[in-house]
């Protein structure tokens, strides 16, 4: 179970928050990812490539592979700045892809995991 501070653990208490039992994402190359609960990864977008590239305008999978390698194309994407291959950060079998990732570009350019995320990722073993 990940930790929260007790600052954060009071704030949720008057807010009416409930407290999250996911594990915090990790960041690698631009690419966050985090534990979920059925033991598979979740990958997606971090803040940090919208600071590099600005607005993106353009998003696709570059392969349609079952399986990822460490540093293996993950997502194409082009913005206000620059043009990106993002990698993977993790080895796996790809679970689920975000399909509706490249249709509503307006969507991908908010930071919400919920729904800027790329793939789901079942670790290798």
């Amino acid at each position: 179970m990940a930790k929260i501070s007790i600052w954060q653990k009071i704030i949720n208490f008057f807010t009416g928050k409930k407290q999250s039992v996911q594990a915090p994402a990790e960041v690698k190359d631009g690419i966050w990812y985090r534990k979920e609960a059925d033991g598979n990864y979740l990958l997606g977008i971090d803040k940090s490539v919208y600071d590099l590239m600005g607005k993106i305008t353009f998003a696709d999978f570059p392969n349609q592979l079952d399986t990822i390698e460490v540093d293996d194309d993950l997502l194409d994407i082009e913005g206000d700045k620059s043009v990106e291959t993002l990698k993977s950060p993790i080895s796996g079998r790809i679970v689920a892809r975000n399909k509706e990732i490249g249709k509503d570009i307006q969507t991908l350019n908010k930071p919400d995991p919920e729904v800027n995320w790329i793939a789901k990722v079942q670790p290798a073993a």
